[in-house]
């Protein structure tokens, strides 16, 4: 809104604001001070490019009144009682410090550096103390710096008509509440869904070793047949990286990659009655592979590898 100077001063993030009903709730906290949200951004214009501005802001006090928030059909705020008495103004200067006016005018200028309190004891920098249920308007002072001297600088004090709030330890207007959580980014652990999203993975799963070759059983004796079947074979998802140091010494199970399962004998190529295994020259030949000729199934030394069948394909 322009003044007799001609400096313009706007809110720039107007359009955020007006999602929320009048008054405008923000929140004290004592210790550490709450950011205000929506924050103020302004945007500056008929600045001097060259001269020297300072930005300044601070909450003024609206009346005289106490109020306490009346749940309704229109969820009022009555003024109920005589206002504390009003507390020293406290200006914040902005975090720029002395700019030219072009540099003001390049963008907007936001105070989300400001923390509200009601802690009268704070000596906290960026922290403004405020009284709760009383009203409070933001108001930015432009102080200019004639050849860069504070002391011969005069300020210029602007006020937004519709940007003002209602000072609260907690929200009253459980719709401001809803909508803050709904438009603050950082306040997306409080929202039904959380913070996490939901990522449907296209990574394969990872296995453990216990997964890949399962723990033979403890006991050395042959495994019993249950109703003439042989013991669930195990998972086996790559017999062609099998490392055959795994199959143990003498009487104990070894995990037999061309059927699937741990089987129980002497070595590789030797079997114990009544649990059979298979033999050295049926498990080069196991699978029939397509690639290779008669004359080699069954070579010991033949390079070519098998394409087999029957085993579990990734």
């Amino acid at each position: 809104m322009p003044f007799s100077s001609g400096i313009d001063v706007t809110l720039s993030n107007a359009d955020l604001w007006k999602k929320f009903p009048s008054p405008m709730e923000m929140i004290l906290t004592k210790k550490i001070g709450r950011k205000m949200f929506p924050n103020l951004e302004y945007s500056v214009h008929e600045l001097n490019p060259t001269a020297m501005y300072e930005i300044y802001l601070h909450m003024e006090r609206m009346d005289e009144h106490k109020y306490r928030f009346i749940k309704n059909e229109k969820n009022e705020w009555d003024d109920y009682a005589r206002g504390d008495p009003i507390t020293p103004i406290q200006k914040i200067k902005h975090k720029s410090g002395g700019q030219t006016g072009m540099f003001w005018m390049d963008g907007p200028i936001s105070f989300e550096q400001i923390r509200l309190t009601n802690n009268p004891e704070t000596d906290k920098k960026d922290h403004i103390c405020l009284q709760s249920m009383h009203k409070w308007r933001p108001v930015v002072t432009i102080r200019k710096l004639e050849n860069g001297d504070k002391n011969s600088a005069f300020d210029e004090e602007f006020r937004m008509e519709n940007v003002w709030f209602m000072a609260v330890t907690m929200y009253q207007n459980q719709a401001i509440k809803g909508l803050k959580v709904e438009n603050n980014k950082f306040a997306s652990g409080f929202r039904e869904t959380g913070n996490h999203k939901t990522v449907i993975s296209t990574r394969g799963i990872k296995r453990t070793a216990s997964e890949t070759f399962p723990t033979p059983p403890s006991s050395t004796s042959p495994p019993s047949k249950k109703n003439g079947h042989s013991p669930i074979a195990h998972p086996f998802p790559n017999p062609g990286n099998f490392d055959f140091s795994m199959m143990g010494a003498a009487n104990q199970y070894w995990m037999n990659p061309y059927q699937n399962m741990w089987n129980y004998g002497y070595n590789m190529g030797q079997q114990m009655a009544p649990q059979p295994v298979m033999g050295q020259w049926n498990m080069q030949n196991m699978g029939k592979s397509k690639n290779m000729s008669h004359e080699q199934q069954g070579n010991p030394n033949n390079n070519i590898v098998p394409e087999f069948y029957g085993l579990n394909n990734f």
